[in-house]
């Protein structure tokens, strides 16, 4: 009896930090919260209709089948390093992996990859410029081949 008392008391103050631990969704939306001046939210069903049906080339029908759900969200505010502090303290912690971070004078792009288990994965790519920001949450069916998806930004 007193092990089965110890076990659930370690549970109940281990389950706080297990539930506790931010994902790149999580992230999304407390900015969301704070600083969204628009949010686009793309289903999966809607992805899924425009490779059925859309216009493209094969590279590009890869590329969007890969991915299973995205949100934009939109802002005018530049971004501050509070916003985005869970986002700084997770790459530091081994929780995400910066990517690949493109400046180009004016224009700065952030790409930020959590792997939530072996059948999902999301993706946080930051879009500064001088006269907007945009965040985009891209959720994948497992692990990206990043060699399309890089080839489809070219």
């Amino acid at each position: 009896m007193k092990r089965i008392v110890i076990v659930l008391f370690v549970l109940v103050f281990m389950a706080h930090a297990i539930i506790a631990q931010e994902t790149l969704s999580d992230i999304v939306k407390n900015y969301q919260n704070t600083n969204s001046e628009l949010t686009l939210v793309i289903p999966s069903f809607l992805i899924k209709v425009g490779v059925a049906f859309g216009d493209m080339e094969e590279e590009e029908r890869e590329v969007l089948e890969m991915i299973d759900d995205m949100k934009i969200v939109i802002c005018e505010n530049d971004f501050q390093k509070n916003d985005f502090f869970a986002l700084e303290d997770g790459i530091k912690n081994g929780n995400f992996v910066e990517i690949m971070t493109v400046d180009d004078g004016g224009d700065k792009v952030r790409m930020i990859m959590n792997k939530k288990s072996n059948r999902k994965s999301e993706m946080l790519m930051l879009v500064e410029s001088d006269n907007e920001n945009v965040l985009m949450l891209f959720g994948f069916h497992g692990e990206p081949d990043y060699s399309k998806f890089l080839s489809f930004v070219d």
